[in-house]
């Protein structure tokens, strides 16, 4: 790695997968008022954010590692991005199954014609490096939730970016997306999301005075889905000829088109049914569960919130198994377009 990124912690010592499978002891929810919390959580972001507007230009090379359904190595790539700035930049993806090239600049974004958008585990790595928190639009509506848990023998403390969800009076941990960092501090260690999804920054660093994770971890349940590791990570100056977008293609307005969750299940093309919960089977729960999606450009769910659900082990089944559905791609006057839409799954134990 170059010499201008710092190493200044060089492996976490958290080994499990899971979260169910890490979770020893968690303790009451602290008494921290939500507007702390929030605070918290924004100066978490200003300390990670490698597209901050203090950040001057850079390189970044990150070696991806894929996994198959059953934990087993599967194809290698990279992902390399050229920032030039605040919503200037150039990234390119070079994978076995997946090869393209990205350029935004000036609010619009450009792509490599005829291909889809970025597998979504190669581009949650991305972000873990590039802007693991949330942004400041998804802090508005939440009513955060932190727990104290322990990973091992590793105390963390966990925030929750918690919503109100309709039939449920508890939220579980991780059903919403949560934000895990050593107790008293603004280091973040991991992050979870979707019940299941599990990642783990396993060494950090630091580059221009912010804080970066250098080899990450991603599970799901309890199977291995992708490691990165951040090869190259240094300054460097990003001409208008690193950006140009001859030989590329506009994609998108970056605003999701509203769409009927009647229309979009006509488009479904790929089904993993949900696994009905033992708990939910022994108890005789039924009940649908209502979940609120952002599906992109290629038809992939890049985020996923529950709106309704009877039972909260319905709503971690439900999003386990939606995570992993694909979409005919939404056009809107020819160009594939982001859409907004509600999913409802449906749990019968008989």
């Amino acid at each position: 790695m170059e010499d201008n990124v710092r190493l200044i912690v060089t492996r976490v010592a958290m080994c499990c997968l899971a979260f169910c499978s890490l979770l020893i002891g968690v303790s009451a929810a602290q008494n921290d008022d939500a507007a702390s919390l929030k605070d918290r959580l924004r100066t978490a972001t200003k300390a990670t954010s490698l597209n901050d507007d203090d950040v001057e230009p850079y390189y970044l090379k990150i070696d991806v590692q894929l996994y198959d359904e059953k934990g087993k190595p599967g194809e290698q790539g990279t992902v390399e991005e050229w920032w030039a700035g605040a919503g200037k930049d150039k990234r390119v993806y070079t994978m076995p199954s997946y090869t393209a090239t990205v350029v935004s600049e000036d609010g619009k974004t450009f792509r490599t014609p005829n291909v889809s958008y970025p597998p979504v585990t190669v581009e949650l790595l991305r972000n873990q490096v590039i802007h693991p928190m949330p942004e400041e639009s998804e802090l508005e509506a939440i009513q955060p939730q932190v727990k104290k848990i322990t990973f091992g023998k590793v105390p963390l403390e966990c925030i929750m970016l918690a919503q109100p969800i309709k039939g449920l009076k508890t939220v579980p941990m991780g059903l919403f997306p949560t934000y895990c960092f050593d107790p008293g501090k603004d280091s973040l260690r991991a992050t979870f999301n979707f019940g299941t999804q599990f990642t783990v920054r396993n060494s950090i660093a630091t580059f221009q005075q912010k804080i970066v994770s250098t080899d990450i971890s991603v599970s799901a349940g309890t199977v291995m889905v992708a490691k990165g590791h951040v090869a190259v990570l240094r300054k460097q100056a990003v001409t208008e000829a690193d950006l140009t977008t001859d030989s590329l293609v506009q994609i998108g307005n970056g605003v999701p088109a509203q769409v009927a969750s009647g229309v979009i299940s006509g488009m479904l093309l790929k089904k993993t049914e949900p696994i009905y919960p033992q708990s939910a089977t022994e108890n005789h729960v039924s009940g649908v569960v209502v979940l609120r999606a952002l599906i992109g450009t290629d038809g992939h769910v890049n985020r996923l919130t529950v709106q309704s659900s009877t039972d909260p082990d319905l709503a971690i089944a439900a999003l386990a198994a939606v995570r992993q559905w694909t979409y005919k791609p939404y056009t809107l006057n020819g160009m594939p377009t982001d859409v907004e839409t509600t999913i409802n799954v449906k749990f019968d134990f008989r």
